[in-house]
């Protein structure tokens, strides 16, 4: 049925909803409608019969979730446009960021258990970078506490201030991440990633000084992660290691390497660490 969808015509496809509607399961329902939302603004490229079907989804995560796909698919669609047909962006521009504003009013709606407010903030803050609307994205991502979902979408706004060369901006974004990860209680193996997220984007800014305090940080996280047995732990210990040595720090890179407790393990990383041209 889904390999057929982008063949229907629009009366099939309101079939479908029709039907997906019937089921009385509302997780179900809401869960099966996602999915038509999503194919419906893909593939169909139908973006007013996607958002009427997101709309009609009773569940509000899976709503907001079929809403940030819908507004991703029409700012999508809108960048295609760029050079073209301005007014043809502009409108699906528009359109796009509508929805996510009503995402981000609904916010409230979509219950924090199992992170589901979190990853409908994370899906909205990605699709506003993407669209450049780095302030929003920032806004909505703003928080005193860790958590992976809002430092990504951080992270990601931080390389397209670097991009654009709004270095002071990328590193106090970065620094933030930062200190959110270093402080922040479990999620060992998200917070490892993002404080070497952090470096390589201060040391893509030219802050090396910064760029070497986040990789030690890291270190120390990741040693400690295997210590306590975490199954990732290595692999964050040699993620690190190669950071340090694409930054140029060899011996810190080995040493880090080093830490690593299984044997077999520790030499593979060593080899990596040893084939990386280093950063100037």
């Amino acid at each position: 049925m889904y390999a057929m969808l982008a063949m229907q015509s629009r009366e099939h496809l309101v079939a479908l909803w029709r039907f997906a509607g019937s089921i009385k399961n509302e997780f179900k329902r809401s869960h099966q409608l996602h999915k038509l939302t999503t194919l419906v603004a893909g593939r169909a490229i139908d973006h007013d019969l996607a958002e009427q079907i997101a709309n009609s989804i009773p569940d509000p995560y899976w709503r907001s979730s079929s809403l940030n796909e819908v507004a991703d698919q029409l700012l999508a669609r809108g960048r295609e446009f760029e050079g073209i047909d301005s007014r043809a962006r502009a409108e699906l521009s528009e359109r796009g960021l509508r929805l996510l504003r009503e995402v981000e009013s609904d916010l409230s709606s979509v219950p924090e258990t199992n992170g589901d407010r979190a990853t409908v903030l994370w899906q909205a803050g990605l699709s506003l970078v993407r669209a450049g609307k780095l302030d929003w994205a920032e806004r909505l991502a703003s928080t005193n506490k860790y958590c992976p979902e809002n430092t990504e979408v951080l992270l990601n706004s931080a390389k397209a201030r670097a991009a654009l060369d709004q270095t002071s901006h990328a590193l106090q974004l970065a620094k933030t991440v930062a200190e959110l990860a270093s402080v922040g209680t479990g999620d060992p193996t998200n917070r490892v990633f993002d404080l070497e997220h952090a470096s390589e984007i201060a040391f893509a800014c030219s802050s090396k000084n910064e760029a070497r305090e986040y990789l030690e940080q890291a270190a120390r996280l990741a040693l400690a992660s295997q210590e306590h047995q975490d199954i990732e732990g290595w692999k964050c210990v040699a993620a690190v290691a190669i950071a340090f040595a694409k930054q140029g720090h060899l011996e810190k890179a080995k040493l880090t390497a080093n830490g690593i407790s299984q044997q077999s393990q520790r030499e593979y990383v060593l080899r990596k660490v040893a084939d990386v041209p280093a950063a100037s």
